[in-house]
């Protein structure tokens, strides 16, 4: 009994120990609730202000662009629920329940997994549909609240309004630059609607970066172009000239820039708009006169089809190209010859944008060109040439692609691919060509060089072959022979 009582109480003992133990383990874990973190953050971020449905558009107006952004810091959000009161827009439209959001009367209530507010989660929080009978500038602000268990309460309001009529800028133009590469801009736009547009600005946007604007108007701001030269081609300009309905407008006074010394070319692209100027990217503004306005014709200002607005400048320099071809194309037939062909950047020009220009090959009559082979980074390519559609025997080399790229930009710089062409027979005086054809190549005497082919017939039997034949000859006819005789006797 006294070793049972030992025994049993030891168990016990070790028992009560290992309980303590779990507890301290479960304590550990986190099955107590975390006191709330008094570092956690909720921010709630959303446009100032924002346009909705042209005016003109009316009943058949519609906005579902509308985005809010819910961002925590410091820690998880607990229970977050956003709240979007947008009662002020009822008078300008039929308001109904967006992404992540229920409710009705134009208050929403918006909930967001804490998995996807881990970086932060964006919402569209309603769609709107137009009412007919509304003007310019009618709407309403938008007042958001974010809340969670553990963090402060989070605010911020949109100003949204009818737009105006969208303005119209002119069909592209072509503009011509100074020998010095100097460019004089004078864009034009119209308001085409039947309303008064009194709030609007200009935003010109060089294609290329390749063109610096003059710091020149006072109201007018531009993009910095002293840090890094290829982010100077932006300027933004507002007005305050109100722009009756039907009426059309160019610049009183050209915008200056210059193009740069090696583009041939360059397209500024521009556009009238109802926007705010954002200070990040428009940080500079001009110290000189204010740009004016005059008023225009308004058959003078004609939309293009595809809705784009460009002054297409062209400058004094030019991609001139020249072919290369390195190699003879010499053998007999049947056999397939390797040249390398492609072209030669003559004075180094660069284009603004992806490569247009091209190399035609076409190869000498009764030869076939069966490859273009390259390498990238020294991986095998094939393809750097096809066959052109509709034309037969022509070979285009598009200087767009890999195979191509390093010829822009400096001058004399080459580039050239193999070229494989078999020789199926001989034709006396045949003659291909290879040709560097360029948008803005004026330089037409070194476009073009000859492909000549020195071909040599097939290599006829050789004498110690014919001597084997012969002996072979002979005797298949000496066995027919005895064979023959053999027949006979029998």
């Amino acid at each position: 009994m006294m070793m049972y009582g030992g025994i049993r109480g030891r168990w016990l003992r070790g028992a009560a120990a290992g309980l303590a133990v779990a507890a301290v383990l479960a304590g550990g874990t986190g099955a107590a609730p975390a006191p709330p973190n008094a570092e956690v953050a909720l921010t709630v971020e959303a446009p100032t202000e924002f346009g909705l449905y042209d005016a003109a558009e009316g009943r058949e107006g519609r906005q579902d662009d509308y985005e809010i952004f819910v961002r925590p810091a410091h820690g998880v959000a607990e229970n977050v629920e956003v709240t979007v009161d947008a009662r002020e827009l009822k008078k300008v439209g039929t308001l109904t329940p967006g992404h992540r959001c229920t409710g009705q009367g134009a208050v929403f209530r918006c909930r967001f997994d804490p998995r996807d507010l881990k970086y932060g989660a964006h919402s569209r929080p309603f769609h709107l549909r137009g009412k007919d009978g509304v003007a310019p500038g009618d709407g309403g602000t938008v007042r958001i609240t974010a809340r969670a268990d553990n963090t402060p309460t989070a605010r911020a309001r949109t100003r949204l309004e009818v737009r105006p009529p969208d303005l119209i800028g002119n069909r592209p133009e072509h503009v011509k630059a100074a020998s010095d590469g100097v460019t004089e801009l004078r864009p034009s736009f119209a308001n085409p609607g039947r309303w008064t547009v009194r709030k609007y600005a200009l935003k010109l946007s060089t294609y290329g970066h390749h063109m610096e604007f003059d710091r020149r108007y006072r109201n007018c701001w531009y993009s910095d172009g002293i840090a890094d030269p290829e982010e100077s081609g932006e300027v933004w300009c507002e007005f305050s000239t109100p722009l009756p309905p039907h009426s059309a407008w160019r610049v009183a006074q050209p915008l200056r820039g210059k193009l740069q010394r090696t583009m041939p070319a360059d397209s500024v692209r521009y556009e009238a708009v109802h926007g705010t100027r954002d200070p990040k990217n428009f940080p500079y503004r001009g110290s000189g006169p204010e740009l004016d306005l005059e008023r225009v014709p308004s058959k003078q200002v004609r939309e293009s089809r595809t809705g784009a607005s460009a002054l297409l400048v062209r400058g004094p320099a030019q991609m001139d190209y020249a072919p290369v071809v390195q190699g003879k194309l010499r053998g007999r037939v049947g056999d397939t010859v390797s040249l390398r062909i492609g072209v030669r950047n003559v004075n180094g020009g660069r284009l603004p944008g992806p490569n247009p220009d091209h190399v035609e090959v076409v190869p000498p009559e009764g030869t076939t060109i069966t490859s273009t082979p390259y390498e990238v980074d020294g991986d095998p390519m094939d393809g750097a040439c096809a066959e052109a559609r509709h034309r037969e025997r022509v070979w285009i080399c598009d200087l767009g692609g890999e195979a191509f790229e390093g010829v822009e930009g400096r001058k004399g710089a080459r580039a050239t691919v193999t070229t494989r062409i078999r020789i199926d027979r001989k034709v006396p005086g045949a003659r291909g060509s290879v040709r560097a054809v360029g948008k803005y190549d004026r330089t037409h005497g070194n476009d073009t060089v000859a492909l000549p082919a020195e071909v040599s017939e097939a290599a006829g039997p050789s004498g110690l072959t014919i001597g084997f034949t012969a002996v072979g000859a002979t005797a298949a006819a000496g066995g027919l022979l005895v064979l023959w005789r053999r027949r006979r006797a029998r």
